[in-house]
């Protein structure tokens, strides 16, 4: 009798903690960003004929048009791969509003022949962006990093969160040139991108190694590679045509 209500008391303790985690887990599915905006990447190749000259000219007379009338519901910038500087490049557009901005800067790209130029993919992903880290510069040209990342199996946005608060907590403390931006489609909460902004000359390694070397670093590097593992890495020039 005294075995019997041992194990009974087991079973009930192992039913509380796989209750207890799986609840943690439901909970964690639940948690997402408190996003700061939406964002599209328009990627592009120029048009046989047409040079990078032909693109400038055209952004810059698109760029002051906008200006003209005070239209502060988007951030425009545009990013040329270091690997290709010829004629590759993506339109990156931030909305701020839940309006139909989308659809009417497409279509303000055609109106002015921007289809002459340059052919894009103007698919809609529907991503929403959260700016973790941020540095407040007016700067008109920068560098930055796109890494395209999946998270690990039974790992979310939830999981993660910790490890992306005591990585905002440490590089704030060191106010180095730099900011961080999270990114995440309405349909897949299984991947996600994250863009690091490098405002200075030097390059990011040298940026980030007084923050790379301490302890402090290693174990939030852990944190991450233990949530999500990134499938690539991009490095481009960063121009902004318009922001507010």
């Amino acid at each position: 009798m005294h075995f019997s209500f041992k194990s009974f008391l087991i079973i009930i303790f192992i039913f509380s903690c796989s209750s207890e985690v799986d609840k943690g887990i439901e909970a964690n599915l639940l948690i997402s960003p408190d996003y700061n905006f939406s964002i599209e990447f328009f990627e592009c190749n120029l048009n046989a004929g047409y040079t990078l000259l032909n693109l400038e000219s055209f952004l810059s007379d698109l760029t002051r048009n906008e200006k003209s009338k005070n239209n502060d519901v988007y951030d425009l910038e545009v990013f040329f791969p270091k690997s290709n500087y010829v004629n590759e490049f993506i339109l990156n557009l931030k909305t701020y509003r839940n309006d139909n901005t989308y659809n009417n800067f497409i279509n303000e790209l055609s109106a002015k022949g921007f289809d002459e130029i340059a052919r894009c993919k103007f698919d809609k992903n529907n991503y929403q962006g959260k700016l973790l880290i941020d540095y407040k510069t007016n700067q008109q040209k920068y560098n930055n990093e796109i890494l395209r990342c999946n998270y690990n199996d039974g790992f979310n946005f939830g999981t993660f969160r910790v490890a992306i608060d005591r990585f905002i907590n440490q590089i704030q403390s060191l106010n180095i040139p730099y900011d961080a931006i999270y990114i995440q489609s309405d349909g897949s909460s299984g991947s996600f991108i994250w863009i690091n902004n490098f405002y200075s000359n030097e390059p990011a390694d040298v940026i980030l190694s007084d923050w790379l070397d301490n302890a402090e670093a290693k174990d939030i590097k852990e944190e991450f590679l233990e949530n999500a593992k990134c499938i690539n890495a991009d490095m481009h020039d960063v121009f902004v045509l318009k922001n507010n």
